[in-house]
């Protein structure tokens, strides 16, 4: 739906599956965003052979329309990461900005932008230092923002806090508590983390548009925003972290998907480990 939404099953064709390709690829979605990736569109054209299949299996139809069409190649896109004096630059830059805290979270915990846009403050215990990830906000095909459970049972999941984070947070905090005194009655409490001067969550666009202006005045290579994420990660691994570690604090389902998305760390890695199990044996 809307390509294919009209047609019966039987009526499925190899060309028309290609054409539903190409739509997918360079149409515009309704809130103006450009065609999906090629890995949505393998996604999107995997599901549709599987269900024609499961229809071969149920007899419902004598053969599979679709099984002979071969989804898209897909080019991962390159990741760019900050190294770290230019996190600490971005982060020197930003002290003074009042989504300070996010930053500080997709920087220093690798959160996704759902993930901080769905953040609440009954899932962020100050005392205990650490916070619960259990609901995204996203935005949909149609521009709304809905919110959900994580895509994985990984991604649900507790993040620790440091000293540094902590206080960062209860400095937001004081600050929301401020603005709320000084908004009255106008003041909706949403009970989001981080929302505007009047209570109201941050559309997730935002964000995104505000990391572009806050990294353009810093005057530091541009990286998209779940770049930030890419760049808590590596720097992780570079530090030396188990991937372990990295898959839980990120969420992934398994570290098999940490080590297909960070290889490029993991060479460097190799050799720093080889040089001090050296070190240990021959002095």
């Amino acid at each position: 739906v809307p390509q294919l939404g009209g047609l019966k099953v039987a009526s499925l064709t190899p060309a028309t599956v290609v054409e539903y390709m190409t739509a997918l690829r360079t149409d515009k979605s309704a809130h103006g965003r450009g065609g999906l990736s090629a890995r949505s569109v393998q996604l999107a054209v995997g599901v549709l052979k599987a269900a024609c299949a499961w229809a071969v299996e149920s007899e419902l139809i004598g053969r599979n329309p679709v099984g002979s069409v071969r989804r898209p190649r897909s080019q991962s896109q390159v990741m760019k990461v900050w190294a770290p004096e230019e996190s600490r630059a971005f982060i020197a830059s930003v002290r003074e900005d009042r989504l300070f805290a996010a930053w500080a979270l997709l920087l220093g915990r690798g959160l996704r932008r759902g993930e901080v846009c769905g953040l609440r403050w009954d899932a962020v215990d100050l005392e205990a230092g650490r916070l619960a990830i259990t609901a995204t906000r996203v935005l949909t095909e149609g521009g709304q923002v809905v919110s959900s459970r994580p895509k994985t049972d990984a991604g649900v999941r507790r993040i620790s806090l440091d000293t540094h984070l902590v206080a960062t947070l209860r400095a937001h905090r004081r600050r929301q508590l401020e603005e709320r005194l000084r908004a009255g009655e106008a003041y909706q409490d949403s009970g989001f983390v981080f929302v505007d001067e009047l209570g109201t969550a941050y559309y997730p666009d935002t964000f995104s548009e505000r990391f572009d202006r806050l990294v353009a005045k810093a005057g530091l290579p541009r990286i998209r925003l779940h770049d930030a994420r890419h760049t808590c990660a590596t720097a992780m691994l570079a530090a030396g972290e188990p991937v372990k570690v990295v898959q839980e604090m990120l969420g992934h389902a398994s570290p098999t998907i940490t080590l297909g998305v960070y290889a490029h760390v993991l060479p460097g890695m190799a050799e720093q480990a080889g040089e001090r199990l050296s070190a240990q044996l021959f002095g």
